[in-house]
């Protein structure tokens, strides 16, 4: 059967190729992207259309994962997903299509899974128990319910939702599928049936409506052959009537006729910044070229400091907007969205008229041609630096081309091949340039969408919803009630059916061994035995000697990354809440020559900075973990290495804290917090922190939303009154962060191509000689406050009417070794209890309780968490897991082999996949080595443990840390809740043993 796909087409972008094949009896296509790297990623793809707010394609979506004819049982797909080293499989649903993904180590495990994968997408058991489930019931609260209604629920009334189905509405017709919510409305949900669905399927899920994009190291010959299976199951089926494309073949939606202005409001108690987003329609999705040319026009408008938008919006002293940003959805015509985020209230009506004012004066006076040449230049280099770090540079515009491509294939190039027409605009000159801005933005009929920050639309949402719940249980009745809570019951026995064992067992788990790591060679500035290496010998071979401490990671890239690494551990506690400030300000402040005094003006800094980086980077935290240390990144391409490395020490050393730029600054990070505290993941999270960390020593509780709130209000006066006394913190700040000891380097790239490995830095860093020690990398749990040193019964319930559901955070102590002996078993007993189709996603998520639940084991940080995103109760799925705990730990449910098998397995993907790319494999060596202070083979060896963990180990480990997180006496809870439920919840967690505090979210 491999036979019947013939290749029908490959092109080659920049020494990557995309070969497409086709069958010729089952008209299924799969698209091959070549990438480097031990992933293998697939996304298997979809064209959907929809003409209602039903949500048929992502209720659809889900389903999908509940059984397949062959395998018709629920976690099936994922448990054998993890049997091929990956971490479960993944979808999602777009406005246009729908893509299923699984990525493995190793490509041995993505064909054996892949056949399973596309039998559950073709051929799902879609029965009413999955549907019962899955999308909606009522439980015997009377409340609505199951897993997209909770999802939809977290979704439906933000800001940002609201905006774009009001912007769907205006821009398209009632005969454009572009027009709906895809994902439901919840008064859909709450109607939609079972059948709408299973025809939905029936009509868009068909093998010549399917692509399989596969990224990574692949043979075509196995993949084929891999397929075989697929394409014989396919043919015995039966032909299928013919089909209309979606999209391609719908009426297309003609332009907007009129310029239009909308206002709406969103839930929020705090009322002080809205949002505003203005929308056009872009060109074709086959023009390439005039696509490019307006994305070029877009980051000319909007991509730093010095950009025109930025300059006169958000670089101000009394700012329009925190951030402006244009995005393109790319439909069959695409569509432009420029945001303007975090809008003082009282400026959401001037947004528009200044932003046109602006483009006026441009169309009137032209394009700076030089600034326009380096965001062309910066661009390109861009793109080729994704493509090698970020496999998806090149599978979505493949995905797109599934989409709306011709059916010969004959402009796949177009879709993928950027850098020609990024040549090509490069020759436009000023009069073209002011051609595309004003036909596309400056005469195009646009639909402008302000929203508007309403405490009384948060009132009436809460008191409707409540009425609403309480009208339904009124109108069901106690009896109905209880039958309803019964079928719940039933309908989740019946999804559990437990797969029986030989499915897993006849599934084989790939040899480790087998996977094909990114080589990454590591030296050091100073001789080092434990580098006997040609990378060590080079840098050996340079005889300068520097004072800092410098690892080198070679890689095979064309670029070089430099990064300086801050210990703050001497920070005193009045200057720690500085660090936001002073790293948002560090590479766009004035820079003062030493020898001359000679001021350069931040504006032209940062062009200068443009010509010569490709990208730059600062903040506090590694990859979400060592949060004590702060950091500095500038990647260049690898002949700019020296460049690169005088750029760090002037924007370390010689940068003006100038007073202007410093109250641009504090204000842009101070109009930003009312948009976050409308999260309600991120409060649960941000209000742990509160109680965890010790405020003078952390930089999680320095940095915290709450005390920045307060903190930056203060700055913003002090910067009128007092502006000395800012600029002095920030000088001291400076010089403590950056002393010898307290600096880290890290370089990535092609080591062996730099002449001058050391005696750049020397020449370009500086040589200060220090006596002093390396300080030590300070771990987030030496910041503990005494609250996270014991934890227990402490917590809090934090009203938020900005929200329609509930979200919790739950933590006890975990490890706080990356060696600790018990780190291995505790990670395989929380990836067993919540990986994907296990204990918490079937009894949590498939009952309608959460819509997602995380059990997450931070050894940086020492802590064990437990957390609940988007739940209609979140004390409700407490229970419920902490019940689902306590009877393992009990024994009296035990883990099978073939779970913790697949739960071992799973864990090998999520280390390798921090290895995915040529910066990933480098970066992780730098973690392992010098922060963690592990060996180069740490994840080799980790893996080794992992293997062998026992069931013995992990019950040592349920008892010694898991069980702690569901004891009142040794945990803290944070819960944020929509109002109607506050008061439950919290009554709920005093009776199980917790002292909570409730809280508004303004009151912390």
């Amino acid at each position: 059967m491999a036979a019947n796909f013939k290749q029908v087409q490959q092109i080659d972008v920049n020494g990557h190729k995309i070969t497409k094949f086709r069958s010729s009896q089952t008209g299924l296509s799969v698209v091959h992207v070549e990438n480097e790297g031990p992933i293998v990623n697939g996304y298997f793809t979809l064209a959907t259309e929809s003409f209602d707010d039903d949500g048929c394609p992502h209720t659809l979506e889900h389903l999908v994962f509940l059984g397949s004819e062959l395998y018709p049982y629920k976690g099936v797909l994922d448990g054998l997903a993890n049997r091929a080293l990956a971490n479960g499989t993944n979808a999602w649903t777009d406005v246009d299509h729908t893509a299923y993904t699984i990525a493995t180590a190793g490509i041995e495990g993505f064909l054996n899974i892949m056949p399973i994968y596309i039998d559950h997408i073709l051929y799902p058991t879609m029965t009413e128990a999955a549907y019962y489930t899955e999308v909606h019931n009522i439980n015997g609260d009377g409340e609505n319910a199951g897993v997209v209604y909770c999802e939809m629920q977290g979704r439906e009334n933000s800001a940002g939702s609201i905006m774009d189905l009001c912007r769907q509405r205006i821009m398209y017709p009632e005969s454009s599928g572009y027009r709906y919510e895809t994902g439901g409305l919840m008064l859909n949900l709450r109607s939609l049936e079972a059948e709408k669905i299973r025809q939905y399927h029936r009509d868009y899920y068909r093998p010549d409506n399917l692509c399989l994009i596969i990224s990574g190291v692949v043979d075509h010959g196995k993949l084929l052959a891999a397929l075989g299976p697929v394409e014989e199951r396919i043919i015995s089926k039966g032909p299928l009537p013919p089909m209309k494309r979606p999209w391609v073949d719908s009426p297309q939606a003609p332009l907007m006729s009129e310029t239009t202005k909308t206002i709406v409001t969103f839930p929020s108690e705090d009322e002080d910044m809205g949002e505003v987003a203005i929308n056009w329609f872009g060109a074709p999705i086959t023009d390439f070229l005039t696509f490019q040319a307006l994305d070029i026009v877009e980051t000319y408008l909007t991509d730093s400091a010095v950009s025109v938008l930025q300059k006169e919006m958000v670089e101000i002293e009394d700012p329009y907007c925190t951030s402006v940003e244009f995005y393109t959805s790319q439909r069959i015509r695409t569509e432009i969205k420029l945001s303007f985020d975090s809008v003082p209230t009282e400026k959401l009506e001037e947004v528009e008229p200044k932003f046109f004012a602006i483009l006026d004066k441009i169309v009137k006076e032209g394009f700076d041609m030089d600034r326009m040449a380096a965001v062309i230049k910066r661009e390109k280099l861009k793109l080729l630096d994704r493509l090698e770090t970020d496999h998806m540079t090149l599978a979505w515009p493949c995905l797109v081309h599934s989409l709306y491509g011709k059916k010969d294939d004959s402009d796949l190039a177009g879709f993928t091949n950027d850098l020609d027409n990024l040549d090509k605009v490069a020759t436009f000159d000023n009069a073209t340039w002011v051609k595309y801005l004003r036909e596309y933005y400056v005469d195009s009929k646009r639909a402008t969408v302000i929203a508007k920050p309403s405490a009384a639309h948060a009132a009436k949402q809460a008191e409707d919803e409540a009425n609403r719940i309480e009208e339904q249980r009124k109108r069901l009745g106690e009896k109905k009630l209880k039958e309803l809570e019964e079928a719940l019951q039933k309908h989740q026995a019946q999804n559990d059916i437990p797969v029986p064992a030989e499915i897993f067992d006849n599934f084989p788990i790939p040899d480790v061994k087998g996977i094909e790591m990114i080589k990454v060679i590591t030296g050091r500035s100073q001789p080092d035995k434990h580098f006997d290496n040609e990378v060590q010998k080079h840098i050996d071979s340079d005889p300068a000697k520097v004072p800092y401490f410098i690892e080198y990671d070679h890689i095979k890239s064309e670029f070089v990354e430099l990064t300086l690494f801050f210990t703050s551990t001497d920070l005193p506690s009045h200057l720690r809440p500085y660090l936001d400030i002073y790293f948002d300000s560090f590479y766009s402040l004035p820079l003062v020559d030493p020898a001359t005094g000679k001021e350069t003006p931040f504006e032209q800094v940062v062009k200068l900075l443009d010509q010569d980086t490709v990208s730059r980077a600062c903040g506090v935290g590694v990859g979400g973990m060592f949060r004590q240390l702060a950091l500095v990144i500038l990647k260049t391409e690898k002949a700019k290495y020296s460049e690169g490395i005088a750029w760090l020490q002037k924007m370390t050393w010689h940068t003006r804290f100038d007073i202007e730029r410093l109250k641009v600054i504090t204000t842009k990070l101070l109009n930003d917090i009312p948009q976050q505290k409308r999260d309600g993941s991120r409060m649960s999270k941000a209000c742990m922190d509160v109680i965890t960390y010790d405020h003078e020593k952390s930089n999680i509780a320095s940095l915290n939303i709450f005390q920045q709130s307060k903190f930056l209000a203060d700055v913003l006066k002090q910067l009128e009154k007092e502006p000395e006394v800012v600029v002095k913190a920030l000088t001291e700040l400076r010089e403590i962060l950056t002393r010898p000891a307290n600096i880290h380097v890290q370089v990535q790239g092609n080591i062996l191509q730099q002449n001058e490995p050391k005696a750049a830095w020397v020449k370009n860093f500086g040589a200060k000689e220090t006596s002093a020690t390396l300080a030590p990398i300070p771990f987030s749990s030496q910041v503990w406050s005494e609250a996270g040193k014991a934890p227990g019964k402490k917590g809090f319930v934090v009203n938020m009417p900005s929200i329609e559901s509930s979200f919790a955070s739950h933590v006890a102590r975990g490890p706080t070794d990356f060696l600790d002996p018990d780190y291995a078993a505790l990670l395989v007993l929380a990836e067993c209890l919540d990986t994907l189709e296990g204990p918490f996603w079937k009894q949590l998520r498939g009952s309608g309780a959460v819509y997602g639940a995380n059990l997450r084991v931070d050894v940086e940080a020492g802590f064990l968490s437990f957390t609940i995103y988007r739940s209609p109760d979140a004390l409700r799925a407490y229970n419920l897991a902490a019940k689902i705990v306590e009877d393992y730990a009990s024994g009296k449910t035990k883990f099978t082999k073939q779970e913790l098998e697949g739960a071992k397995a799973s864990i090998v993907y999520r280390i390798v996949r921090k290895e995915e790319t040529i910066s990933g494999a480098a970066t992780e060596a730098f973690v392992n080595q010098v922060l963690k202070k592990v060996s180069a083979n740490y994840n080799k060896e980790f893996l080794e443990r992992v293997q062998a963990v026992t069931p013995e180990q992990m019950q040592h480990a349920m008892d010694k840390y898991l069980r702690n997180v569901f004891s009142a006496d040794n945990s803290i809870v944070v819960v944020t809740s929509a109002t109607t439920k506050v008061k439950d919840i919290s009554e709920g967690f005093k009776k199980i043993g917790f002292q909570l505090e409730t809280k508004n979210i303004d009151d912390i």
